[in-house]
């Protein structure tokens, strides 16, 4: 069954209105099986306000016990009909590769999706990070919705706390050049030239350790290997990337972490921020002893 809301009031209220003569009681277990959709997203809680204008769709059986029954493969930072953000690990590749197919974020959160929703949503890139980095990363539930928010990237706010080797000349800087990649994937500064793209990347200092710095990072660009090289060539690698000059980290941290994003929502066109504190692995770096 799916109507759309006439009055607003209370989820519960409208519930059972719709579904007399249910009980209440009934009601509240058909929420928490997850049978109840409201513009598409899963409700839980019965004291939630509903607008009019919204949609609401009842699903029963099965469908709804397996959609309950859905655990999100990473912890969820924010979703709604058109998108979804989760906090990813270190480690695990953002898409497929010829080498790794299988686990990858992508692949994860689409089943997650895919079963909370009882195959009615997908999941569609928007962005990725390395599979060193941790962090935000965004993804859209529909091709209009990756669209709008690849079209408006550049004006996403992107930061970064990257724990480097060393000291910074300066405490807050910009960094800018051409980069180009390699035939083994390695990326690197050159000249202007037809196969180089422009790279702009901002930092500021935010606390000096007695062999290492953390610093904040601010993407301008959104280059492949962009912040590791550029902090690399500037003498001070980070933590971990021996990729990129650093020595090997005792820890096994990789000392890069997106920790902060900003964009315009692709439907409702509000500014939607989302952060995570820096990691007390990087805050509290002691480095090898």
């Amino acid at each position: 069954m799916k109507f759309t809301v006439q009055e607003p009031g209370l989820l519960l209220d409208l519930l059972c209105g719709k579904l007399h003569p249910e009980t209440r009681t009934s009601i509240r277990k058909l929420l928490k099986q997850g049978g109840i959709l409201l513009d598409g997203a899963i409700a839980v809680r019965a004291d939630q306000s509903v607008r009019r204008g919204q949609t609401l769709e009842i699903r029963r059986g099965r469908i709804a016990i397996a959609a309950a029954h859905a655990k999100p493969p990473f912890p969820i930072l924010f979703e709604d009909p058109h998108v979804i953000a989760v906090l990813k690990p270190a480690g695990i590749l953002s898409v497929a590769t010829d080498r790794e197919k299988t686990h990858t974020l992508y692949k994860s959160v689409r089943e997650y999706v895919k079963t909370k929703s009882a195959g009615k949503e997908k999941i569609f890139i928007v962005h990725r990070l390395d599979r060193e980095v941790s962090g935000i990363v965004l993804l859209a539930k529909s091709i209009q919705a990756q669209n709008s928010l690849q079209r408006g990237w550049g004006g996403a706010e992107k930061l970064y706390c990257a724990l480097v080797e060393g000291h910074p000349p300066q405490a807050s800087a910009t960094i800018r050049s051409w980069l180009r990649e390699n035939r083994a994937h390695n990326v690197y500064s050159c000249p202007e030239g037809p196969e180089a793209r422009l790279a702009v990347t901002h930092y500021r200092q935010l606390k000096k350790l007695a062999r290492h710095t953390l610093l904040e990072v601010r993407l301008e660009t959104g280059r492949k290997h962009q912040i590791r090289v550029h902090l690399s060539e500037m003498g001070c690698p980070i933590v971990g990337d021996t990729r990129y000059g650093a020595h090997a980290s005792a820890s096994h941290r990789f000392g890069l972490c997106a920790h902060s994003l900003a964009f315009d929502h692709p439907v409702t066109r509000k500014r939607v921020h989302l952060s995570i504190p820096v990691p007390k692995a990087l805050q509290e770096f002691r480095g090898p002893r």
